[in-house]
């Protein structure tokens, strides 16, 4: 009985589990810190003064829908004008140089144009006997000239007929010139007029093609300069089919360059034929900006800001100057908890309008930020502060 016993004992004992092992963690964190336990600060009443605290309370306010979109400068059409040449020509410039980009103003010569006329028959035989018959005059007239000078010397003639004579040599002289000058233009340019035409520019604006040289003949009608007129532009903005009704209803918008750079611009909506880019399921508005300085060209993209019509969403708004930024470009506001004591805590920075910050989350409407010395508080808090 006592060995049944004590074997019974024994295989009770060789059948009973040993205990379960501890389980260990994969991981261990120490000093866990919660962002919402970061740390402190807690100033004195002459601390918060010499640190220009000010505080505001963070509102609810209405957010516009601003779509932010890329636009391209492009020439008002018509607003490239050429000239041309009125009849068949021979080109001479009225200035030294004519390139492309000079400035040109509406009116001022740009061109010389001597036309080109058929030639008659027998020209060159009727200009050499024009010359002869007038050679003969001039002759006769410096005869008679000479007798009346030597009358009038002899106290045989009077002052009159030396008038007279005198009259007649001079007319005389300038028909024999002019015959000759007509006679050497037949033999140099036989097939020019004796008239230049001025050709001037058609528009205040900058040299866009130079079609024509020195000395070059150019038919009727050929274009010879083209002049843009830049000091007003239109912007081409291509912006999703489905946004236009709300987004084509505003009257303007504001327009910057395309680095962020530069003044703020304001374009007026204007009425151009419909385009639109099937394959980019997008509509082309159009605007019309100033460009007096001519620092916009065709082609240049520009930053355009156009707002919905439609009913914007609420979000939190906090003073510009209540945001800090921390190394890594995260956002934070310092949260005034109890008088003289400030949390710094994240929050997620929608966009900027004015003088005031838009936040997706982070605090709620009614906490009172920093609004002033948030810069200081930040300072203090990692050992820059005053």
């Amino acid at each position: 009985m006592a060995t049944a016993l004590m074997c019974l004992g024994l295989g009770c004992s060789h059948n009973q589990a040993p205990p379960a092992a501890v389980q260990k963690a994969p991981a261990g964190v120490e000093n866990r810190v919660k962002e919402t336990e970061l740390t402190r600060i807690r100033l004195t009443p002459e601390a918060e003064q010499r640190l220009g605290i000010e505080l505001a309370a963070a509102v609810e306010s209405e957010v516009s829908t601003v779509s932010v979109i890329s636009g391209e400068i492009m020439m008002i059409p018509g607003k490239a004008l050429i000239a041309t040449a009125p009849v068949t020509g021979t080109v001479h410039l009225t200035r030294s140089t004519l390139g492309v980009g000079q400035t040109l103003q509406k009116g001022e010569p740009v061109f010389r144009l001597t036309p080109v006329v058929s030639p008659q028959r027998d020209l060159r035989v009727t200009f050499e006997a024009d010359v002869q018959s007038a050679k003969a005059r001039l002759d006769t007239a410096t005869q008679q000239l000479k007798r009346a000078r030597q009358l009038l010397q002899d106290l045989a003639g009077s002052q009159r007929n030396v008038g007279a004579a005198e009259q007649e040599f001079g007319q005389a002289k300038a028909a024999y010139d002019a015959a000759v000058e007509r006679l050497e233009r037949l033999k140099t340019h036989p097939l020019d007029a004796d008239v230049d035409m001025v050709i001037p520019a058609p528009a205040t604006g900058f040299v866009r093609q130079v079609q024509a040289s020195e000395g070059q003949i150019v038919a009727s009608g050929a274009p010879l300069v083209e002049v843009a007129d830049l000091s007003r532009v239109w912007l081409r903005v291509p912006v999703y089919t489905g946004d236009v009704e709300s987004l084509a209803r505003r009257s303007s918008v504001q327009v910057r360059s395309i680095d962020g750079g530069g003044p703020m611009r304001r374009a007026v909506r204007v009425t151009a034929p419909p385009t639109a880019d099937p394959l980019a399921v997008t509509t082309d508005l159009y605007y019309e900006l100033a460009n007096p300085d001519a620092s916009l060209a065709p082609g240049q993209r520009m930053t355009v800001f156009l707002a919905s019509s439609t009913p914007g969403r609420k979000e939190i708004a906090v003073p510009v100057g209540a945001i800090v930024y921390d190394i890594h470009g995260g956002t934070w506001v310092y949260v005034n908890t109890a008088p003289l004591n400030y949390n710094r805590q994240r929050v997620e920075l929608l966009q900027s309008e004015g003088a005031f910050a838009i936040l997706a989350r982070g605090i709620n409407a009614g906490t009172k930020v920093v609004s002033a010395g948030a810069a200081e508080l930040f300072g203090t808090e990692f050992g820059a502060g005053k």
